[in-house]
Order: structure tokens, then sequence, then C-alpha cells
């Protein structure tokens, strides 16, 4: 997965333990459902998530994941500036609560530390 400017292996991420767990109301994090995290056409970062639920027909290949996402699992994030949460993995969880009116998420919070174990190097040495 990659956000921002950040690169990491999400085999590792899913192999952390015992994260923090915080409450997250869905409105929170609605500003991710604005952001062009998807690929069209083969094109990176074409598609957000609020396009998906405009127009399904045309996007039915992230609806149907979407709407196959299992809510049963936490989202996974870091605190940015402002004590802001991002979400690193998981928006089609959040995308999903959004549509089902679901008040709040669970979110694993990651630590620095726990963002070094799980980060990928772009140049290998």
């Amino acid at each position: 997965g990659m956000i921002l400017d950040y690169l990491w292996d999400h085999t590792k991420l899913h192999a952390l333990t015992g994260l923090p767990e915080v409450t997250v109301p869905v409105s929170d994090l609605a500003w991710h459902l604005d952001l062009p995290f998807w690929a069209s056409d083969g094109k990176p970062f074409k598609v957000c998530p609020c396009e998906v639920v405009a127009d399904r027909n045309k996007h039915s290949a992230q609806w149907d994941r979407t709407m196959a996402a299992d809510l049963r699992f936490p989202l996974h994030g870091r605190v940015g500036s402002a004590e802001k949460i991002i979400i690193m993995d998981g928006i089609h969880r959040l995308l999903k609560a959004s549509i089902l009116g679901q008040p709040e998420v669970t979110v694993r919070i990651l630590s620095d530390r726990d963002l070094n174990e799980i980060a990928v190097l772009s140049h290998k040495s």
C-alpha cells in the first residue's frame, strides 16, 4: 500500500499485534472519501471513494469490493498532525460504514516504531 509519501508492506501491517484500538466517528474520517485512493483503467490515484458511490455502475469493481468488505476487522491508521487520524488500510471498510450509516469504526493505531517495522525502503542497500 502507499499513502502520501509512505510505502509499506500490507502483510507486515496485518501481522502487527497489540496495537491500541480507538473508536472513531465515521464523520471524523469522511474526508478520506474525497481523496483519489483508487486506480481506474490501470492508472493509480484516479478515483475517490465518493465517486464510486455516485456512479456504482461505472466503478462496479470498487463498489463490489466495498460491499464485500468485512466490517468486523478494524481499520489501520496513524496519528498525523493536529491529532488527525490518517487511515492507512481499510478505506473500503470506511466507505461501507459510511454507506450503511454506521456511526463509528474501530481503528488500530500504529506508532512511529510500528511504521518503521512495516516500511518498505524504496532503495535497496
